[in-house]
């Protein structure tokens, strides 16, 4: 059994996470993982039973890519082990945020800090954090996505 890992990402920092849950799932749990970006995603679809998506919020909004992948496939993913990570620089999920993703019944959730590197943001994504006086830095914590993605295979991921 194969689990596809769909990641999302403008910057890479939520591309990494997704691709140490999969390194976690098959190096810990003997779990065979493909690590796709949404636009590919689709093909593995019929031959895994196990989808962890991972998408970026963005300017308190979900990844547009990710969220179509997830809107697109729904009924797909609905026969599925299906989990859900999302990555921010906030310290914590926007409760709203969190509604739209358990409306894609995902049998778990998680919340994880990804990183904010001024060098790889423009101009306009830098004056947006000016704006709000974010921080920017590395908030992820590898324990916790190590974790997180040691327990998906006791809940479906294999």
């Amino acid at each position: 059994m194969t689990t596809l890992v769909v990641a999302s990402s403008q910057h890479g920092s939520t591309r990494e996470i997704a691709e140490r849950i999969a390194k976690v799932l098959r190096v810990n749990k003997g779990v065979t993982t493909v690590v796709e970006h949404p636009k590919d995603a689709p093909k593995w679809l019929a031959t895994v039973e196990a989808v962890v998506v991972a998408l970026p919020i963005y300017r308190d909004a979900l990844d547009k890519t990710a969220k179509a992948f997830l809107d697109t496939h729904r009924a797909e993913l609905a026969d599925k082990s299906l989990f859900i990570l999302a990555s921010g620089a906030a310290p914590s999920i926007n409760p709203r945020l969190q509604a739209i993703i358990e409306s894609y019944g995902p049998r778990d959730t998680a919340y994880l800090r990804g990183a904010l590197t001024e060098e790889k943001l423009g101009f306009l994504d830098k004056l947006s954090i000016k704006l709000v006086k974010g921080q920017y830095g590395d908030f992820r914590n590898w324990e916790a996505i190590e974790a997180w993605g040691k327990s998906l295979s006791d809940r479906g991921a294999h």
